[in-house]
């Protein structure tokens, strides 16, 4: 009987011991046995849209913390998750994002195999200095509820084809302005003087364009990034009825 039961254990010992050494196999083939094959493909990509992030927000000189998360949340597949602090100079701020990475890998059989994963960063910004964790563990909870921007893509010259249908009239370049079918969202501003009529059509901070009506024709200018940062040109109808309009600083 206890020779039975021996020989029971030592198979069972032993089945765990094959168990075992096919799942170490199993793992130096794929480290992560959890993880898709392209995830590492993933976060390379992903990496690649949070240094453009950081890129925008060098070229549009933010400091403030809902500046930093607006501008994140415009990005293509970057969801801001969460976002604390309040300056980058007082406070510092931190930045959580969910960015999509598309990934490839090549599969023992030596087909490809690809997809998309969610991969986390945190950002802190200042106060003395910057730095990022790539890869971090994803917080649960729900993104922060951060409004798209539209967009005046594509709305140049149909801007200025309705601007010299309409001629000098401001009521003429109001419903003109009306029928170009633009997002609820952009900022529309018609203003008349000494026979003039300007327009501004703002979408963002640094998308905006300006139009100008004479009885010589419609002109139409896209002020610089650096011409629209806070405080300095405004996107309205007098900009563009007064003498900065279409001048670029030298």
């Amino acid at each position: 009987m206890f020779a039975s039961v021996r020989r029971r254990n030592l198979l069972a010992v032993g089945a765990v011991v094959v168990v075992g050494a096919g799942l170490l196999a199993a793992r130096l083939w794929w480290p992560d046995a959890a993880a898709t094959p392209y995830r590492d493909s993933a976060v390379d990509d992903a990496a690649e849209k949070v240094d453009r992030v950081q890129t925008r927000f060098t070229y549009d000189h933010l400091y403030r913390a809902d500046d930093y998360a607006h501008t994140a949340a415009q990005q293509p597949d970057v969801t801001v998750l969460s976002v604390t602090g309040e300056t980058h100079w007082q406070t510092g701020v931190t930045l959580v994002l969910r960015v999509t990475g598309h990934g490839q890998a090549v599969a023992r059989d030596g087909s490809v195999v690809e997809g998309d994963e969610q991969i986390c960063f945190r950002l802190r910004l200042g106060p003395e200095r910057d730095r990022r964790d790539d890869d971090i563990a994803c917080p649960a909870g729900d993104p922060l509820p951060v409004s798209r921007d539209p967009s005046l893509g594509g709305v140049d010259d149909r801007l200025k084809r309705a601007l010299a249908s309409a001629g000098p009239d401001e009521s003429a370049v109001r419903s003109a302005v009306a029928g170009l079918g633009l997002d609820p969202a952009v900022g529309q501003d018609v203003a008349a003087r000494q026979g003039m009529v300007g327009v501004a059509l703002r979408a963002s901070q640094y998308d905006c364009l300006l139009g100008r009506v004479t009885p010589k024709g419609a002109e139409i200018w896209r002020p610089s990034h650096t011409q629209l940062a806070p405080g300095e040109l405004p996107c309205s109808a007098e900009t563009a009825l007064s003498s900065l309009f279409g001048k670029y600083p030298h």
